[in-house]
């Protein structure tokens, strides 16, 4: 059984919050207190991000847990709103800002 289903409930007695989903929620708030990564004005909950290191290389830092699907077995056959990890804004945000970037060197973090 996997404990970190978005909207499961632990069966754990030895904590008192068990709600996934709100642990999730203080988990990203905490990251996001603690992480040293500059708020972004508009979306201030947003990880993804270009770091750039002059003009020879650009960092494309991507988040990976914000945006996925619930989890599965992972058996898909075909990509769905379910199967995805990236979400579909920054999806295009990433599409977008790699096609724009003129760096020597492009890395995906």
């Amino acid at each position: 059984l996997n404990n970190w289903y978005p909207g499961e409930i632990h069966d754990d007695s030895r904590y008192a919050v068990k709600d996934v989903s709100l642990l999730s929620g203080w988990a990203k708030q905490a990251f996001l207190e603690h992480a040293p990564l500059r708020i972004t004005p508009g979306d201030p909950r947003r990880i993804h991000r270009k770091i750039s290191y002059g003009p020879s290389l650009d960092v494309f830092v991507i988040d990976l847990r914000s945006f996925r699907g619930p989890n599965s077995p992972n058996l898909q056959d075909r990509l769905t709103a379910a199967a995805r990890i990236l979400g579909a804004a920054q999806l295009r945000w990433l599409t977008g800002a790699l096609a724009a970037s003129r760096a020597t060197w492009k890395v995906i973090a």
